[in-house]
Protein backbone atom coordinates (compact mmCIF):
# COMPACT_ATOMS: atom_id res chain seq x y z
CA UNK A 1 0.00 0.00 0.00
CA UNK A 2 2.90 2.36 0.60
CA UNK A 3 1.53 3.95 3.77
CA UNK A 4 4.66 5.33 5.41
CA UNK A 5 3.26 8.48 7.01
CA UNK A 6 3.16 8.38 10.79
CA UNK A 7 -0.38 8.02 12.08
CA UNK A 8 -1.81 9.82 15.09
CA UNK A 9 -4.30 8.21 17.43
CA UNK A 10 -7.80 9.63 17.25
CA UNK A 11 -7.73 10.26 21.02
CA UNK A 12 -4.60 12.38 20.59
CA UNK A 13 -6.20 14.47 17.87
CA UNK A 14 -9.32 14.94 19.98
CA UNK A 15 -7.22 15.94 23.01
CA UNK A 16 -5.40 18.48 20.86
CA UNK A 17 -8.76 19.89 19.81
CA UNK A 18 -9.89 20.17 23.44
CA UNK A 19 -6.64 21.86 24.48
CA UNK A 20 -6.87 24.33 21.62
CA UNK A 21 -10.43 25.19 22.61
CA UNK A 22 -9.56 25.59 26.31
CA UNK A 23 -6.48 27.67 25.45
CA UNK A 24 -8.60 29.88 23.23
CA UNK A 25 -11.14 30.41 26.02
CA UNK A 26 -8.37 31.36 28.46
CA UNK A 27 -6.92 33.68 25.83
CA UNK A 28 -10.34 35.27 25.37
CA UNK A 29 -10.58 36.03 29.09
CA UNK A 30 -7.09 37.57 29.10
CA UNK A 31 -7.83 39.68 26.03
CA UNK A 32 -11.11 40.91 27.56
CA UNK A 33 -9.32 41.85 30.78
CA UNK A 34 -6.49 43.64 28.95
CA UNK A 35 -9.00 45.50 26.79
CA UNK A 36 -10.86 46.68 29.89
CA UNK A 37 -7.61 47.82 31.48
CA UNK A 38 -6.67 49.70 28.31
CA UNK A 39 -10.02 51.51 28.17
CA UNK A 40 -9.65 52.46 31.84
CA UNK A 41 -6.08 53.70 31.35
CA UNK A 42 -7.04 55.97 28.44
CA UNK A 43 -10.00 57.35 30.38
CA UNK A 44 -12.85 55.94 28.30
CA UNK A 45 -14.12 53.94 31.27
CA UNK A 46 -13.99 54.61 34.99
CA UNK A 47 -12.76 51.74 37.17
CA UNK A 48 -15.28 49.96 39.38
CA UNK A 49 -14.10 51.75 42.58
CA UNK A 50 -13.89 55.18 40.97
CA UNK A 51 -16.95 56.54 42.81
CA UNK A 52 -15.68 55.16 46.10
CA UNK A 53 -12.31 56.89 45.63
CA UNK A 54 -13.97 60.21 44.84
CA UNK A 55 -16.19 59.90 47.91
CA UNK A 56 -13.14 59.46 50.13
CA UNK A 57 -11.55 62.51 48.54
CA UNK A 58 -14.67 64.65 49.07
CA UNK A 59 -15.47 63.32 52.55
CA UNK A 60 -13.80 66.10 54.56
CA UNK A 61 -15.11 68.80 52.28
CA UNK A 62 -18.70 67.62 52.70
CA UNK A 63 -18.25 67.08 56.43
CA UNK A 64 -16.96 70.62 57.17
CA UNK A 65 -19.01 72.57 54.67
CA UNK A 66 -21.49 75.11 56.02
CA UNK A 67 -23.99 73.87 53.49
CA UNK A 68 -23.85 70.81 51.22
CA UNK A 69 -24.40 71.63 47.54
CA UNK A 70 -24.62 69.44 44.42
CA UNK A 71 -21.19 70.66 43.26
CA UNK A 72 -19.58 68.94 46.26
CA UNK A 73 -21.03 65.53 45.36
CA UNK A 74 -18.55 63.30 43.47
CA UNK A 75 -19.30 62.10 39.95
CA UNK A 76 -21.22 58.81 39.57
CA UNK A 77 -22.97 59.41 42.92
CA UNK A 78 -26.52 60.31 43.88
CA UNK A 79 -27.19 61.82 47.30
CA UNK A 80 -29.87 62.70 49.81
CA UNK A 81 -29.75 64.88 52.97
CA UNK A 82 -31.88 63.94 55.99
CA UNK A 83 -32.56 65.84 59.20
CA UNK A 84 -32.04 64.12 62.52
CA UNK A 85 -35.67 63.01 62.55
CA UNK A 86 -35.50 61.56 58.98
CA UNK A 87 -37.01 64.43 57.05
CA UNK A 88 -35.56 64.92 53.57
CA UNK A 89 -33.82 68.25 53.31
CA UNK A 90 -32.30 67.98 49.82
CA UNK A 91 -30.61 65.76 47.24
CA UNK A 92 -31.24 64.10 43.88
CA UNK A 93 -31.69 60.47 44.99
CA UNK A 94 -34.69 58.70 43.50
CA UNK A 95 -37.68 58.45 45.83
CA UNK A 96 -37.70 54.67 45.64
CA UNK A 97 -34.28 54.54 47.36
CA UNK A 98 -34.92 57.24 50.03
CA UNK A 99 -36.22 54.82 52.64
CA UNK A 100 -33.27 52.50 52.05
CA UNK A 101 -30.89 55.46 52.43
CA UNK A 102 -32.54 56.50 55.73
CA UNK A 103 -32.25 52.93 57.06
CA UNK A 104 -28.57 52.97 56.20
CA UNK A 105 -28.12 56.33 57.95
CA UNK A 106 -30.06 55.24 61.03
CA UNK A 107 -29.21 51.55 61.33
CA UNK A 108 -26.28 51.01 58.96
CA UNK A 109 -27.78 48.10 56.96
CA UNK A 110 -28.47 47.91 53.21
CA UNK A 111 -28.74 45.35 50.41
CA UNK A 112 -28.99 45.36 46.63
CA UNK A 113 -26.83 46.48 43.77
CA UNK A 114 -26.09 49.90 45.27
CA UNK A 115 -23.66 50.83 47.99
CA UNK A 116 -24.12 53.72 50.44
CA UNK A 117 -21.76 56.07 52.29
CA UNK A 118 -23.11 58.05 55.27
CA UNK A 119 -21.52 61.37 56.32
CA UNK A 120 -22.83 62.48 59.72
CA UNK A 121 -22.92 66.25 59.99
CA UNK A 122 -24.24 68.47 62.72
CA UNK A 123 -28.04 68.03 62.83
CA UNK A 124 -28.15 66.16 59.49
CA UNK A 125 -27.10 63.06 57.52
CA UNK A 126 -25.65 63.08 54.01
CA UNK A 127 -26.12 59.68 52.30
CA UNK A 128 -24.25 59.01 49.04
CA UNK A 129 -25.40 56.20 46.71
CA UNK A 130 -22.96 54.60 44.24
CA UNK A 131 -22.14 51.35 42.41
CA UNK A 132 -18.96 49.30 42.38
CA UNK A 133 -18.97 48.65 38.64
CA UNK A 134 -17.05 50.13 35.71
CA UNK A 135 -18.80 53.16 34.23
CA UNK A 136 -18.47 55.07 30.97
CA UNK A 137 -16.76 58.43 31.10
CA UNK A 138 -19.48 59.79 28.81
CA UNK A 139 -22.70 60.72 30.58
CA UNK A 140 -24.60 60.04 27.35
CA UNK A 141 -23.32 56.45 27.20
CA UNK A 142 -24.08 55.94 30.89
CA UNK A 143 -27.65 57.02 30.30
CA UNK A 144 -28.45 55.38 26.96
CA UNK A 145 -26.20 52.32 26.72
CA UNK A 146 -25.68 49.14 28.68
CA UNK A 147 -22.81 49.10 31.15
CA UNK A 148 -19.25 48.20 30.16
CA UNK A 149 -19.35 45.00 32.22
CA UNK A 150 -22.46 43.88 30.30
CA UNK A 151 -20.79 44.69 26.99
CA UNK A 152 -17.77 42.65 28.03
CA UNK A 153 -20.01 39.77 29.10
CA UNK A 154 -21.85 39.74 25.76
CA UNK A 155 -18.61 39.93 23.80
CA UNK A 156 -17.16 37.12 25.92
CA UNK A 157 -20.18 34.91 25.24
CA UNK A 158 -19.98 35.60 21.50
CA UNK A 159 -16.26 34.93 21.55
CA UNK A 160 -16.73 31.69 23.51
CA UNK A 161 -19.38 30.48 21.05
CA UNK A 162 -17.07 31.32 18.14
CA UNK A 163 -14.19 29.51 19.85
CA UNK A 164 -16.36 26.40 20.24
CA UNK A 165 -17.89 26.47 16.75
CA UNK A 166 -14.86 27.37 14.61
CA UNK A 167 -12.48 24.69 15.96
CA UNK A 168 -15.35 22.17 15.87
CA UNK A 169 -15.96 22.89 12.18
CA UNK A 170 -12.23 22.64 11.44
CA UNK A 171 -12.01 19.44 13.46
CA UNK A 172 -14.97 17.98 11.57
CA UNK A 173 -13.47 18.93 8.19
CA UNK A 174 -10.15 17.39 9.16
CA UNK A 175 -11.80 14.14 10.26
CA UNK A 176 -13.87 14.09 7.06
CA UNK A 177 -10.75 14.66 4.94
CA UNK A 178 -8.82 11.94 6.73
CA UNK A 179 -11.83 9.62 6.50
CA UNK A 180 -11.86 10.03 2.71
CA UNK A 181 -9.30 7.26 1.98
CA UNK A 182 -11.55 4.80 3.84
CA UNK A 183 -14.62 5.95 1.88
CA UNK A 184 -12.65 5.79 -1.39
CA UNK A 185 -11.53 2.24 -0.62
CA UNK A 186 -15.10 1.15 0.11
CA UNK A 187 -16.34 2.84 -3.08
CA UNK A 188 -13.66 1.12 -5.16
CA UNK A 189 -14.68 -2.27 -3.81
CA UNK A 190 -18.33 -1.42 -4.47
CA UNK A 191 -17.39 -0.59 -8.09
CA UNK A 192 -15.52 -3.94 -8.26
CA UNK A 193 -12.17 -2.25 -8.79
CA UNK A 194 -9.79 -4.47 -6.84
CA UNK A 195 -6.55 -3.07 -8.31
CA UNK A 196 -6.60 0.31 -6.58
CA UNK A 197 -3.91 1.51 -4.14
CA UNK A 198 -5.03 2.84 -0.77
CA UNK A 199 -3.43 5.94 0.77
CA UNK A 200 -2.62 6.90 4.35
CA UNK A 201 -5.29 8.74 6.32
CA UNK A 202 -2.98 9.97 9.06
CA UNK A 203 -5.19 8.57 11.85
CA UNK A 204 -4.26 5.25 13.40
CA UNK A 205 -7.80 3.95 13.76
CA UNK A 206 -8.64 4.83 10.14
CA UNK A 207 -5.40 3.25 8.90
CA UNK A 208 -6.31 0.08 10.80
CA UNK A 209 -9.63 0.08 8.92
CA UNK A 210 -7.77 0.57 5.63
CA UNK A 211 -5.49 -2.34 6.45
CA UNK A 212 -8.52 -4.54 7.15
CA UNK A 213 -10.13 -3.37 3.89
CA UNK A 214 -6.92 -4.24 2.03
CA UNK A 215 -6.97 -7.74 3.49
CA UNK A 216 -10.63 -8.11 2.55
CA UNK A 217 -9.92 -6.82 -0.97
CA UNK A 218 -7.06 -9.29 -1.46
CA UNK A 219 -9.21 -12.16 -0.22
CA UNK A 220 -12.09 -11.07 -2.46
CA UNK A 221 -9.81 -10.72 -5.48
CA UNK A 222 -8.36 -14.18 -4.90
CA UNK A 223 -11.84 -15.63 -4.51
CA UNK A 224 -13.11 -13.93 -7.67
CA UNK A 225 -10.08 -15.08 -9.64
CA UNK A 226 -10.68 -18.67 -8.55
CA UNK A 227 -14.36 -18.33 -9.39
CA UNK A 228 -13.54 -16.84 -12.80
CA UNK A 229 -11.10 -19.66 -13.58
CA UNK A 230 -13.68 -22.22 -12.51
CA UNK A 231 -16.33 -20.59 -14.70
CA UNK A 232 -13.94 -20.43 -17.63
CA UNK A 233 -13.08 -24.10 -17.26
CA UNK A 234 -16.77 -24.92 -17.00
CA UNK A 235 -17.57 -22.94 -20.14
CA UNK A 236 -14.69 -24.49 -22.06
CA UNK A 237 -15.73 -27.99 -20.99
CA UNK A 238 -19.35 -27.33 -21.93
CA UNK A 239 -18.35 -25.88 -25.29
CA UNK A 240 -16.04 -28.83 -26.00
CA UNK A 241 -18.73 -31.29 -24.92
CA UNK A 242 -21.30 -29.67 -27.20
CA UNK A 243 -18.98 -29.93 -30.19
CA UNK A 244 -17.84 -33.47 -29.30
CA UNK A 245 -21.45 -34.67 -29.17
CA UNK A 246 -22.04 -33.56 -32.75
CA UNK A 247 -19.73 -36.23 -34.27
CA UNK A 248 -21.25 -39.39 -32.70
CA UNK A 249 -24.70 -37.87 -33.13
CA UNK A 250 -24.07 -37.42 -36.84
CA UNK A 251 -22.89 -41.04 -37.06
CA UNK A 252 -26.02 -42.28 -35.26
CA UNK A 253 -28.31 -40.23 -37.48
CA UNK A 254 -26.48 -41.24 -40.67
CA UNK A 255 -26.67 -44.94 -39.84
CA UNK A 256 -30.32 -44.62 -38.87
CA UNK A 257 -31.08 -42.98 -42.21
CA UNK A 258 -29.20 -45.76 -44.03
CA UNK A 259 -31.17 -48.40 -42.13
CA UNK A 260 -34.42 -46.66 -43.03
CA UNK A 261 -33.65 -47.23 -46.73
CA UNK A 262 -33.45 -51.01 -46.28
CA UNK A 263 -36.33 -53.47 -46.04
CA UNK A 264 -37.58 -53.30 -42.46
CA UNK A 265 -40.51 -54.59 -40.53
CA UNK A 266 -43.13 -52.16 -39.29
CA UNK A 267 -41.73 -52.35 -35.76
CA UNK A 268 -38.20 -51.69 -37.02
CA UNK A 269 -39.41 -48.70 -39.06
CA UNK A 270 -41.07 -47.27 -35.95
CA UNK A 271 -37.85 -47.74 -33.98
CA UNK A 272 -35.84 -46.02 -36.70
CA UNK A 273 -38.35 -43.14 -36.64
CA UNK A 274 -37.90 -42.79 -32.87
CA UNK A 275 -34.12 -42.73 -33.32
CA UNK A 276 -34.31 -40.05 -36.04
CA UNK A 277 -36.73 -37.90 -34.00
CA UNK A 278 -34.53 -38.26 -30.94
CA UNK A 279 -31.36 -37.30 -32.78
CA UNK A 280 -33.16 -34.30 -34.30
CA UNK A 281 -34.16 -33.15 -30.83
CA UNK A 282 -30.65 -33.69 -29.47
CA UNK A 283 -29.18 -31.76 -32.40
CA UNK A 284 -31.51 -28.87 -31.56
CA UNK A 285 -30.35 -28.92 -27.93
CA UNK A 286 -26.69 -29.08 -28.95
CA UNK A 287 -27.17 -26.10 -31.28
CA UNK A 288 -28.75 -24.12 -28.46
CA UNK A 289 -25.95 -25.14 -26.11
CA UNK A 290 -23.36 -23.95 -28.63
CA UNK A 291 -25.24 -20.64 -28.96
CA UNK A 292 -25.13 -20.21 -25.18
CA UNK A 293 -21.40 -20.87 -25.00
CA UNK A 294 -20.84 -18.36 -27.80
CA UNK A 295 -22.80 -15.74 -25.88
CA UNK A 296 -20.34 -16.08 -22.98
CA UNK A 297 -17.44 -14.93 -25.14
CA UNK A 298 -17.77 -11.15 -25.45
CA UNK A 299 -14.63 -10.87 -27.57
CA UNK A 300 -16.41 -12.59 -30.49
CA UNK A 301 -19.05 -9.86 -30.72
CA UNK A 302 -18.99 -7.57 -33.73
CA UNK A 303 -21.19 -4.47 -33.82
CA UNK A 304 -22.80 -3.71 -37.13
CA UNK A 305 -24.68 -0.68 -38.41
CA UNK A 306 -27.76 -1.84 -40.35
CA UNK A 307 -31.04 -0.48 -41.58
CA UNK A 308 -33.71 -1.31 -39.06
CA UNK A 309 -36.03 -2.49 -41.81
CA UNK A 310 -33.37 -4.92 -43.13
CA UNK A 311 -32.81 -6.43 -39.68
CA UNK A 312 -36.54 -6.99 -39.27
CA UNK A 313 -36.74 -8.49 -42.78
CA UNK A 314 -33.94 -10.99 -42.02
CA UNK A 315 -35.75 -12.18 -38.90
CA UNK A 316 -39.06 -12.43 -40.76
CA UNK A 317 -37.48 -14.48 -43.55
CA UNK A 318 -35.88 -16.90 -41.09
CA UNK A 319 -39.11 -17.19 -39.09
CA UNK A 320 -41.15 -17.94 -42.22
CA UNK A 321 -38.78 -20.75 -43.13
CA UNK A 322 -39.05 -22.16 -39.60
CA UNK A 323 -42.86 -22.19 -39.36
CA UNK A 324 -43.19 -23.68 -42.85
CA UNK A 325 -41.52 -26.87 -41.61
CA UNK A 326 -44.19 -27.24 -38.93
CA UNK A 327 -47.10 -26.14 -41.17
CA UNK A 328 -47.75 -22.99 -39.17
CA UNK A 329 -48.35 -19.35 -40.05
CA UNK A 330 -46.93 -16.01 -38.94
CA UNK A 331 -48.84 -12.80 -38.24
CA UNK A 332 -46.01 -10.30 -38.72
CA UNK A 333 -46.18 -6.68 -37.61
CA UNK A 334 -43.06 -4.52 -37.86
CA UNK A 335 -42.18 -0.85 -37.91
CA UNK A 336 -41.44 0.53 -41.37
CA UNK A 337 -38.45 2.81 -41.03
CA UNK A 338 -35.28 3.90 -42.82
CA UNK A 339 -33.48 4.43 -39.51
CA UNK A 340 -30.08 2.86 -39.02
CA UNK A 341 -29.05 1.24 -35.76
CA UNK A 342 -25.76 -0.11 -34.45
CA UNK A 343 -26.29 -3.53 -32.88
CA UNK A 344 -24.54 -6.81 -32.08
CA UNK A 345 -26.24 -8.38 -35.08
CA UNK A 346 -25.43 -12.10 -34.73
CA UNK A 347 -26.19 -12.66 -31.01
CA UNK A 348 -29.32 -10.50 -31.16
CA UNK A 349 -30.53 -12.30 -34.27
CA UNK A 350 -29.99 -15.72 -32.65
CA UNK A 351 -31.68 -14.57 -29.43
CA UNK A 352 -34.85 -13.48 -31.26
CA UNK A 353 -34.87 -16.69 -33.32
CA UNK A 354 -34.58 -18.75 -30.13
CA UNK A 355 -37.70 -17.02 -28.80
CA UNK A 356 -39.51 -17.73 -32.08
CA UNK A 357 -38.25 -21.35 -32.03
CA UNK A 358 -39.70 -21.71 -28.53
CA UNK A 359 -43.06 -20.40 -29.76
CA UNK A 360 -43.01 -22.80 -32.74
CA UNK A 361 -42.34 -25.80 -30.49
CA UNK A 362 -45.39 -24.96 -28.37
CA UNK A 363 -47.83 -24.31 -31.24
CA UNK A 364 -49.76 -27.05 -33.01
CA UNK A 365 -49.96 -27.49 -36.79
CA UNK A 366 -51.87 -24.73 -38.60
CA UNK A 367 -51.39 -22.53 -35.53
CA UNK A 368 -50.39 -18.87 -35.77
CA UNK A 369 -47.28 -17.18 -34.32
CA UNK A 370 -47.77 -13.44 -33.70
CA UNK A 371 -44.62 -11.30 -33.93
CA UNK A 372 -44.45 -7.54 -33.27
CA UNK A 373 -41.10 -5.77 -33.92
CA UNK A 374 -40.42 -2.09 -33.17
CA UNK A 375 -37.76 0.42 -32.16
CA UNK A 376 -38.30 3.45 -29.95
CA UNK A 377 -35.80 5.75 -28.21
CA UNK A 378 -32.91 3.35 -28.72
CA UNK A 379 -34.85 0.34 -27.46
CA UNK A 380 -35.29 -2.57 -29.88
CA UNK A 381 -38.31 -4.71 -28.87
CA UNK A 382 -39.74 -8.01 -30.14
CA UNK A 383 -43.01 -9.45 -28.83
CA UNK A 384 -43.71 -13.09 -29.75
CA UNK A 385 -47.06 -14.74 -28.95
CA UNK A 386 -47.93 -18.37 -29.76
CA UNK A 387 -51.21 -20.29 -29.95
CA UNK A 388 -50.24 -22.97 -27.47
CA UNK A 389 -51.43 -23.62 -23.95
CA UNK A 390 -49.33 -20.83 -22.44
CA UNK A 391 -46.73 -20.85 -19.69
CA UNK A 392 -47.35 -22.80 -16.52
CA UNK A 393 -46.89 -21.02 -13.18
CA UNK A 394 -43.55 -22.74 -12.80
CA UNK A 395 -42.47 -21.75 -16.30
CA UNK A 396 -43.36 -18.10 -15.65
CA UNK A 397 -40.99 -18.15 -12.67
CA UNK A 398 -38.17 -20.32 -14.04
CA UNK A 399 -38.64 -20.46 -17.82
CA UNK A 400 -35.46 -18.48 -18.55
CA UNK A 401 -33.24 -20.55 -16.27
CA UNK A 402 -30.59 -22.81 -17.75
CA UNK A 403 -31.75 -26.45 -18.19
CA UNK A 404 -35.31 -25.69 -17.00
CA UNK A 405 -37.61 -28.54 -18.14
CA UNK A 406 -41.27 -28.31 -19.09
CA UNK A 407 -43.54 -30.85 -20.77
CA UNK A 408 -45.92 -28.50 -22.57
CA UNK A 409 -44.27 -28.62 -26.01
CA UNK A 410 -46.25 -29.61 -29.06
CA UNK A 411 -45.21 -33.26 -28.97
CA UNK A 412 -45.64 -33.59 -25.20
CA UNK A 413 -41.97 -34.44 -24.63
CA UNK A 414 -39.78 -32.89 -21.97
CA UNK A 415 -38.50 -29.54 -23.21
CA UNK A 416 -35.34 -27.84 -22.04
CA UNK A 417 -35.40 -24.02 -21.64
CA UNK A 418 -31.99 -23.47 -23.22
CA UNK A 419 -33.47 -21.23 -25.93
CA UNK A 420 -35.03 -18.74 -23.51
CA UNK A 421 -31.96 -18.90 -21.28
CA UNK A 422 -29.76 -17.96 -24.23
CA UNK A 423 -32.18 -15.17 -25.24
CA UNK A 424 -32.15 -13.77 -21.69
CA UNK A 425 -28.33 -13.94 -21.53
CA UNK A 426 -27.94 -11.97 -24.76
CA UNK A 427 -30.64 -9.43 -23.88
CA UNK A 428 -29.11 -8.62 -20.49
CA UNK A 429 -25.63 -8.38 -22.00
CA UNK A 430 -26.84 -5.62 -24.31
CA UNK A 431 -28.75 -3.57 -21.76
CA UNK A 432 -32.12 -5.25 -22.22
CA UNK A 433 -34.14 -8.06 -20.75
CA UNK A 434 -36.87 -10.61 -21.29
CA UNK A 435 -40.39 -10.85 -19.87
CA UNK A 436 -42.59 -13.96 -19.80
CA UNK A 437 -46.37 -13.82 -19.59
CA UNK A 438 -49.49 -15.36 -21.11
CA UNK A 439 -51.20 -13.62 -24.00
CA UNK A 440 -54.65 -12.15 -23.45
CA UNK A 441 -55.29 -12.38 -27.20
CA UNK A 442 -54.30 -16.00 -27.95
CA UNK A 443 -54.22 -17.63 -24.54
CA UNK A 444 -50.74 -18.89 -25.40
CA UNK A 445 -47.31 -17.85 -24.22
CA UNK A 446 -46.13 -14.26 -24.66
CA UNK A 447 -42.41 -13.39 -24.64
CA UNK A 448 -41.14 -9.82 -24.84
CA UNK A 449 -37.42 -9.42 -25.48
CA UNK A 450 -35.68 -6.08 -25.88
CA UNK A 451 -32.16 -4.70 -26.42
CA UNK A 452 -30.55 -1.28 -26.32
CA UNK A 453 -29.15 0.04 -29.57
CA UNK A 454 -27.43 3.22 -30.71
CA UNK A 455 -29.50 5.02 -33.32
CA UNK A 456 -28.02 6.84 -36.30
CA UNK A 457 -29.59 9.18 -38.79
CA UNK A 458 -30.66 7.66 -42.08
Amino acid sequence: MGRVKRSNALSRIFMRYVLVMLGSLVGLVIVAYLLLCLLISVGCIYPANYAEQKINEAYDTILRADKVTAEMIPALCDYVIFSENGEKIGGDLSEQYEQIAWNVAKYGNASGKYFYKVIVRENEYVVLQYRLTPQYHSAFLREHFIGPQNVMSIMSVIGAVAIIIIPSIRFGKRIKKQMQPVLDAIRQIKDQNLEYETSCSGIKEFDDCLSAIDDMRDALRESLEKQWKTEQEKKQQMSALAHDIKTPLTIVRGNAELLSETELTTEQKNNITYVLNGTTQIQSYVKQLIDVTKSWNCSDVTYTTVRLEDFFADIKEQALGLVEIYHQKIDWKAEQSDKKVTIAYDPMFRAVMNVIQNAVEHTKENGIIYIDAKEQDGRLTFIVEDSGSGFTKEALLHGTEQFFMDDTSRNGEAHYGMGLFFAKTVAEKYGGGIKLSNSENTGGARVEIFFLSSQETS
